[in-house]
């Protein structure tokens, strides 16, 4: 059984309701939980409720499992709390409120007004109604605020922690991550790092016509040296556009939606579009969002490319096709990965980066350079600097222009937003053409992560 990535359990710590942190501190000693941290806790009840799954269409159902026992609890719990004040003589060591009558009647009479100022004991046990009456009225009361939850052992009040826990995180993989913990980390082909395939913003590229219906460009770095060549069946002879981040975050929701069993015996995704509109674009699919999918499926699947390695000629394509089902109940896509792809994420050589250290990424630049610098943050551990030139990102990012003065620019203004955020890159500084980079060492929880199996990433020793 799969654990969970560490920086995935480290940011849920982050979005879990407060009440739920205050609630664990408080008691923890007092209580004896099993668990001596919230890093812990999460991590228990991830594995005790979710199982390792990750994809959405296997949390679904468990989680709809979970809520509808949850409701029969809290029922349950309300039914009986009722019951049990209605019924038994408040000298009944059952009854609910026993403990708060034994401790009001040992109290001197000022400290019994500070408590519960006039109130006598049928007044106090009105209150107590009201207040678990006002407890299963609001349905997003957590199981931990219940006024009878003094009177229940410590492992009850232990797993009904837990029960409040996972529903507080799948309002954040649901809301964050739609619903898909594997899409906590935005993956990447190594091999593929160094290709320039996707530019900041889209333009029409200066293309030649090569033969019937296909058009070719050869891209070529500040040294004239070729680095990639682009070709592109379109089937008419229409200047195509460039391949941007929004094509970039697209392939990162296929990656990150496949079912590995599945997938290694496939090659496929099926995805459903709502889903890939909400990580692409961040909203559902409407008919314009529809039609920004719709252009980058085709782009994915229409673009080929080669490069020069080692005395031959490589030949790829990202996809070898995409279909859009729209006229299903749930539209959906199914993508046909082509090899290149397939096998880095078969034999898990990819770049990973947090969802978390990504969406803070405003700069469509620094999107695309994100998993390099990450590989580079990575390799140069020992020492934490190294030194880039120009050619360098030119292999990495499409530039519009060819001016290297503004690309210099923009360059400097993406490694500043990575220092900004505190994300790869400590700091920066251009030295005679060269980007000097002082890398930020490795969080524990990515070195955890780098050396297991939690992710589809390399790992530190590559």
């Amino acid at each position: 059984m799969e654990q969970y990535s560490r920086q995935f359990i480290e940011e849920l710590s982050k979005n879990i309701d407060p009440a739920i942190i205050d609630f664990f501190n408080m008691k923890n000693n007092i209580l004896n939980f099993p668990c001596s941290s919230i890093i812990e806790l999460i991590d228990e009840t991830l594995m005790n409720y979710l199982e390792g799954k990750t994809s959405r269409e296997d949390l679904i159902p468990i989680v709809s499992k979970i809520k509808k026992s949850r409701l029969q609890k809290r029922a349950r719990w309300y039914k009986s709390y009722i019951t049990d004040i209605n019924t038994l003589n408040i000298d009944d060591p059952k009854h609910p409120l026993a403990n708060i009558f034994k401790v009001a009647r040992s109290l001197p009479i000022d400290q019994y007004t500070t408590m519960f100022g006039t109130m006598d004991t049928k007044d106090i046990i009105e209150d107590y109604r009201k207040k678990v009456n006002n407890w299963k009225d609001n349905p997003n009361s957590l199981l931990i605020s219940f006024p009878g939850l003094s009177s229940f052992t410590n492992k009850s009040i232990y797993n009904s922690l837990k029960n409040d826990l996972i529903i507080s995180a799948w309002k954040y993989i649901e809301t964050d991550l739609a619903g898909n913990i594997d899409a906590y980390m935005r993956m990447f082909p190594e091999q593929l790092l160094d290709k320039p395939l996707f530019s900041p913003s889209s333009f029409t590229l200066m293309m030649d016509t090569a033969s019937n219906n296909l058009l070719k460009e050869i891209i070529t770095d500040d040294d004239g040296r070729e680095l990639l060549e682009v070709t592109v069946n379109t089937g008419k002879l229409t200047p195509p556009k460039s391949m941007d981040s929004n094509d970039l975050k697209l392939i990162n929701s296929f990656i990150s939606n496949i079912n590995m069993q599945e997938f290694s015996r496939e090659k496929s995704v099926i995805v459903d579009l709502n889903t890939l509109g909400k990580e692409v674009v961040d909203y559902h699919v409407g008919k314009n969002v529809l039609a920004k999918i719709s252009s980058s499926c085709r782009k994915l699947v229409e673009y080929n490319f080669s490069y020069e390695e080692e005395g031959s000629k490589m030949y790829f394509n990202l996809f070898d096709n995409i279909a859009i089902k729209e006229d299903a109940e749930s539209p959906y896509a199914i993508a046909q990965f082509g090899e290149v792809l397939s096998n880095a994420i078969i034999n898990k050589k990819l770049i990973s980066i947090s969802s978390a250290s990504y969406d803070v990424l405003q700069n469509n630049l620094s999107k695309i350079i994100c998993y390099a610098l990450k590989r580079e943050q990575i390799a140069n551990q020992e020492t934490l600097t190294n030194e880039y030139s120009y050619t360098y990102f030119q292999k990495i990012v499409r530039f519009k222009m060819k001016n290297k003065k503004k690309n210099m620019q923009l360059i400097q203004e993406s490694l500043q937003e990575f220092v900004d955020n505190k994300i790869a890159i400590k700091s920066f500084c251009l030295k005679n053409g060269l980007f000097i980079l002082d890398f930020l060492p490795l969080s524990p929880a990515e070195i955890e992560d780098l050396n297991s199996n939690n992710i589809k990433s390399i790992t530190l020793n590559n």
